[in-house]
């Protein structure tokens, strides 16, 4: 086996390996998480008087301030300048520094109250929510404004504050539904067609040919079982931990990506290991990028949502030199029908997230596809089983011909 294949062959299961350790973790951390014993908690709304009380330690700080002035500046007076008789121009400059401060002081003071403010009515609203979600399904506006991601989806929200009621509620019907089961039934079902393709579909396979298609089988899953997992969690009222899924789940993207890309170049440059060490290494440098960038925490938030697709669809097409450089050296016809197969993934691919990115149905019609699982998140999970599928029929076509054209006109470069 070649080198550059031992190195592409080793990052992918270090990777995979690192995120369903990852995954397990959380799994064994939620499947022995102690219930908590059932609370009637009665909750009051934040008093009415915060805004009074607010005023009135303002008025008083404010009164303390001016009471307190002519000490400051004769204390910072004597401290700075122990003499004022330099002039003018030393009693101009130490009015101006009091002034500074004064400024520094009242600015900070207003931020504190506004920071405590809006920890609190924060920590109510996420109280409220979990307490009455217990009870039933939330609609969008009863939700704590960072668990808020889609306002065309106004009901069927879940928020708890267990694991075990996320869990239980994968067989409830709410609004991710069809997010959790479209990609779990996916998961089974490609598990089971890569034990079948493995067994009867490359009967004279090499190790490296069989790496690279377990490669993908190893992707496609780890995409799958994350995404589920993220729509499971994505309703527990600690944001962290619900920071902590959707982070797998981007991986799991990259991830999915990467080695789809990964498939195509290692038979397209079946003979020339030179041009496919590069691609293939190039590939995995910009995969690589979205591995790392969701593990910060400014990933996950809303405004970085057109950013989030951009990246992904840039990892798509860090394909196309590659395409450029194959076309060039076995030229357009013969290239195109090697590759013809692979479009149909693209498609589909391509599809899903322009149906994602822009929220349809439910944008035209906000609150008719709540509880019918056909928004545009679960269409883009079809989409994405579908893309798999076909990528997989695509591995087929380049394995029967990986001589025909990964060896044609061959030159090492």
């Amino acid at each position: 086996m070649s080198n550059p294949i031992f190195f592409f062959i080793l990052l992918s299961f270090s990777l995979h390996r690192l995120s369903f350790t990852m995954s397990t973790s959380a799994l064994t951390t939620i499947t022995t998480a102690r219930p908590r014993k059932p609370q009637v908690i009665t909750l009051k709304p934040p008093s009415p008087r915060l805004h009074t009380r607010r005023h009135s330690q303002s008025t008083a700080s404010e009164s303390l301030e001016k009471h307190d002035q002519p000490s400051r500046s004769r204390s910072l007076s004597t401290s700075v300048l122990p003499s004022q008789e330099d002039g003018s121009f030393t009693e101009q400059l130490l009015a101006s520094v009091n002034s500074k401060i004064r400024e520094i002081e009242d600015a900070d003071s207003t931020g504190i109250l506004r920071y405590v403010d809006d920890q609190v009515h924060e920590k109510w609203d996420t109280a409220k929510a979990a307490v009455v979600g217990a009870q039933r399904l939330l609609s969008f506006d009863e939700l704590p404004n960072e668990w808020q991601e889609n306002q065309y989806i106004l009901t069927g929200y879940r928020f708890y504050q267990s694991n075990r009621a996320c869990l239980k509620s994968i067989f409830a019907l709410h609004n991710e539904t069809m997010n959790i089961w479209s990609h779990l039934i996916g998961f089974v079902f490609f598990a089971g067609l890569g034990v079948y393709a493995f067994n009867k579909q490359f009967p004279e396979a090499t190790t490296n040919d069989r790496a690279i298609t377990l490669t993908f089988f190893l992707a496609a899953l780890k995409c799958l079982i994350c995404s589920s997992i993220y729509h499971t969690f994505i309703c527990h009222s600690q944001h962290a931990i619900k920071s902590f899924t959707a982070t797998l789940d981007y991986i799991g993207i990259s991830i999915l990506i990467t080695a789809s890309v990964l498939m195509t170049e290692y038979y397209s440059y079946y003979c020339r290991p030179v041009a496919k060490f590069r691609y293939m290494m190039f590939t995995a440098l910009v995969g690589s990028t979205g591995i790392v960038m969701p593990m910060f925490p400014f990933w996950d938030t809303k405004p970085f949502r057109p950013v989030r697709i951009g990246v992904f669809l840039l990892m798509a097409f860090s394909s196309a030199v590659p395409v450029v450089h194959i076309t060039f050296l076995n030229g357009p016809s013969s290239t195109w029908e090697f590759l013809k197969p692979v479009w149909y993934s693209v498609a589909m691919y391509l599809f899903g997230v322009a149906i994602y990115a822009n929220r349809f149905p439910e944008k035209m019609y906000p609150g008719r596809f709540d509880f019918a699982g056909l928004h545009s998140h679960a269409i883009w999970h079809i989409f994405v089983c579908l893309g798999i599928f076909f990528h997989y029929r695509a591995s087929l076509h380049f394995y029967a011909q990986r001589y025909t054209f990964g060896c044609a006109m061959h030159l090492d470069s």
